[in-house]
């Protein structure tokens, strides 16, 4: 049975389409378990979760833009802590566009003109989307994993003293809270100036 919506979790590993005539609904991976069918196409979930963690798609496009400088096909941070960095294989406005998690990609290699992708669970898909174009989506989202965690650690590295373990663990937990805050008002600034245009 299909479902209308669907949370990205911990354990999303892949949001990919599947073309029914005229329709397209998505193939949801996850670490565990069987794949989850869901009525709404992977572009519209990845719009979804945005809003589920407080942010539009387009502000989560822009951060991406001013963090990495990428201007095409966008790898998206849906959290403020930059635990879930998805990139896709085509444009958002292609319906059977496909989105995967950077951090369950194990390997992918040239596979008759397409891109095979094995996944941290062994699991294998052939992917309608030629090597290099799907290498450079993915060292894109890499890069913008990159970018985003400087910019976390230029924003936290204020105090460098050495400290106890429980201080050390406290004061990361600071540093989180910070970056959080500091991003989130980034972009509630950058939603501001979006609608004053």
């Amino acid at each position: 049975m299909s479902r209308q919506h669907y949370i990205i979790n911990d354990e999303t590993m892949y949001i990919v389409a599947k073309s029914l005539g005229r329709y397209t609904e998505s193939v949801i991976g996850e670490l565990y378990g069987e794949p989850i069918e869901c009525l709404s196409i992977p572009n519209k979930i990845l719009e979804h979760n945005c809003k589920y963690h407080f942010q539009t798609y387009a502000s989560r496009k822009d951060l991406t833009r001013s963090l990495s400088g990428i201007r095409s096909k966008h790898p998206i941070i849906l959290d403020l802590f930059g635990s879930y960095i998805y990139f896709c294989t085509h444009s958002d406005r292609v319906n059977e566009n496909c989105w995967f998690n950077l951090r369950y990609i194990d390997s992918y290699y040239d596979y008759n003109g397409n891109t095979k992708v094995k996944f941290e669970n062994n699991e294998e898909m052939e992917v309608n989307i030629s090597y290099s174009s799907f290498n450079n989506q993915y060292l894109n989202a890499v890069k913008l994993h990159y970018k985003f965690n400087l910019a976390k650690e230029k924003t936290y590295r204020k105090d460098e003293t050495p400290k106890l373990a429980y201080e050390h663990q406290h004061q990361e937990m600071q540093y989180i809270n910070e970056a959080a805050r500091d991003t989130y008002l980034k972009y509630m600034r950058g939603i501001d100036q979006i609608n004053k245009i």
